[in-house]
């Protein structure tokens, strides 16, 4: 029980470190976790000695370390497929100056595996990790436009969503099917007030989207002629991207 004790410890302070938003010192760190300072530190110790927290001396301060980044990075992304695909995002976001993502299907959710931010000013910014339900935004529209859902159904899968803006269903199942013949989607606002997204799906040789490649813009940066142009972009880079992710093996 000490030692089942003791890695729930652990893990609630790697989480501790991984979701504060400023350094804290060990105090800080024991209070919020609700363990002892004793133990805290004993733990943090060992943290730090294998780099999975990094201590401050001058301040007295943690913060998580490379360790544990580099462990969640493999574990959100073990084959790299953000790093196999990301020139072709570079190229997107350089081209049309928005923010370029990768997302990977899992299950009924969409994980980000990556984003390339644009180079403006005022730009968007996305974090690895997050996810979303598959269904929502322009990525919704690509799944949808690929699986065999009754409209029913469907129906009932966009209205549990929290959109910021929710769509009319007639709109956005005329949406999905253009997605299907287009080869992408778009989302202007409706998840994301203030924000247009650009979806093109990652498909397999079986017909299942994979990943999803997505270009974020602020709302009204592009007219009707330049959504779609940066829609035939995002759709040829998703048909690069799939050798890359492995997606017509």
């Amino acid at each position: 029980m000490v030692k089942v004790n003791s890695v729930a410890n652990a893990l609630a302070v790697l989480r501790r470190l991984a979701t504060s938003d400023r350094p804290e010192g060990v105090n800080a760190i024991a209070r919020n976790v609700g363990i002892n300072p004793s133990s805290c530190f004993n733990i943090l110790k060992t943290l730090a000695s294998e780099d999975f927290a990094q201590f401050d001396p001058v301040e007295k301060t943690y913060t998580l370390g490379a360790g544990a980044v580099d462990l969640a990075v493999a574990a959100l992304d073990p084959e790299a497929g953000f790093l196999r695909a990301r020139p072709i995002l570079e190229a997107i976001s350089r081209d049309f100056g928005v923010s370029c993502g990768l997302w990977r299907r899992s299950n009924d959710r969409m994980i980000l595996l990556g984003a390339v931010e644009s180079g403006d000013i005022a730009r968007i910014r996305f974090t690895p990790g997050q996810r979303l339900p598959l269904m929502a935004g322009a990525m919704g529209r690509c799944a949808a436009a690929r699986a065999e859902i009754p409209e029913g159904d469907l129906a009932h899968q966009i209205e549990a969503l929290r959109w910021q803006a929710p769509p009319k269903f007639d709109r956005y199942l005329s949406e999905v099917r253009a997605a299907g013949t287009a080869g992408y989607a778009l989302d202007d606002g409706d998840f994301l007030l203030g924000i247009t997204s650009v979806a093109a799906p990652v498909v397999s040789r079986e017909g299942s989207m994979t990943h999803c490649i997505v270009a974020s813009t602020f709302k009204g940066r592009f007219d009707r002629e330049g959504l779609r142009e940066l829609g035939r972009a995002v759709r040829q880079a998703a048909e690069q991207a799939a050798p890359r992710l492995g997606s017509l093996r």
